[in-house]
């Protein structure tokens, strides 16, 4: 647990939690992608297309996210009651 009270461990799995969500949404993506090509449906597979690079910029987004907890976590000072 962390001086102000925020467990990093928990914060930690909550991020991965999220960035294996979003991972899984863009299997699903492609996956509808390649359905959508075997039937010619040009509009929804380009709907779909911009989705795929969206979800993959989130997950760039949230690279490195365990240096950034840990970089944080040491970086707050102790708090003191008076």
């Amino acid at each position: 647990m962390h001086d102000v009270g925020m467990n990093m461990g928990q914060l930690e799995m909550s991020v991965k939690q999220v960035d294996d969500t979003i991972a899984l949404a863009r299997n699903w993506s492609h996956d509808l992608l390649h359905a959508t090509e075997n039937f010619d449906m040009e509009r929804i597979g380009d709907k779909l297309a911009a989705a795929m690079r969206a979800l993959d910029e989130a997950r760039k987004a949230l690279e490195g996210y365990e240096d950034a907890i840990e970089a944080d976590h040491n970086s707050v000072g102790t708090v003191k009651l008076v």
